[in-house]
């Protein structure tokens, strides 16, 4: 059997290498019911659109533990990919943007709506941005179109892999149907606002990367890059002009932070909150 040798620690779940074809997700015990049920749902779903998504093969319970099994596809991750210097950030960012244009194409109607998932979760956030924040945003949420295409939610290059038929995206258990702008704000969100924007803070999640400060320095100016050929690509394809793509996305990168402040760094909540406010006083609703 080959060795399985990609990051199988998240913060719900274990993966590990079940036979030579398959891996098991394993969750932790303090995971409900519900949201497992609700990423068989959305797999099921992605499956059956026909895209570039590893194969759903059933739950089963796995040493005294409750668990799915997906289809084991080889290869190497995009992150890894952007860490090794071996190609040009550019061009894996024309990569990673294509395939999100891509997953955008598809409607996704059996999935839960994206405004009803990012009022729930800006209301999680309530005890970190304050009760006039959130109802600020609230309010900005109401007023953004609905959408019915596919938005995988968590879309950045650690979950896709350079298979052997090409790129695959994994990791759908936070999908759902809504305006492809907010996945593309969530997805600029995690860079422009994640650990690597934090200058001088070597830090990336789960022990991904090990680099000193220096190296580390440099990976995040390659971020940088690669964030801002990303969204120059996946704007040309969708044939806006830019002006016009900043001016609609505007407000989906104030919600989508916010969404998640409950759980930002801490080193970037400061400018966050001064970025919605800013944002408010030129808006205000």
């Amino acid at each position: 059997m080959a060795e399985f040798e990609r990051n199988t620690t998240g913060f719900t779940a274990d993966v590990e290498q079940y036979d030579e074809n398959t891996l098991v997700k394993v969750y932790r015990d303090y995971v409900p019911q519900a949201d497992i049920d609700r990423e068989i749902l959305c797999t099921e779903a992605i499956q059956n659109q026909g895209l570039p998504v590893p194969a759903y093969r059933g739950a089963i319970e796995y040493q005294g533990k409750r668990a799915i099994l997906l289809e084991y596809i080889r290869g190497e991750s995009m992150n890894a990919a952007m860490s090794s210097g071996l190609k040009e950030i550019e061009e894996i960012a024309r990569d990673f943007a294509a395939v999100h244009y891509r997953l955008h194409q598809c409607r996704a109607t059996s999935l839960e709506e994206s405004k009803p998932r990012y009022e729930r979760l800006l209301r999680r956030s309530e005890p970190q941005l304050g009760s006039d924040l959130m109802s600020r945003c609230l309010k900005l949420l109401e007023k953004q179109p609905d959408g019915d295409r596919l938005s995988h939610n968590d879309y950045h290059p650690g979950n896709l892999i350079y298979g052997p038929k090409g790129l695959i995206c994994i990791d759908w258990s936070d999908a759902s149907q809504g305006d492809p702008l907010a996945d593309v704000a969530r997805t600029v969100q995690m860079f422009d606002y994640g650990p690597t924007a934090c200058s001088g803070v070597p830090v990336i999640p789960r022990g991904k990367i090990s680099m000193d400060a220096e190296m580390f320095e440099q990976y995040r100016k390659r971020v940088q890059r690669f964030t801002r050929a990303y969204e120059n690509e996946y704007v040309r394809l969708t044939g806006m002009e830019f002006a016009e793509y900043e001016r609609v996305v505007e407000a989906w990168k104030v919600i989508v932070p916010a969404s998640r402040f409950w759980t930002e760094w801490d080193c970037n909540k400061p400018q966050i909150l001064k970025m919605m406010y800013k944002y408010f006083m030129t808006h205000p609703v």
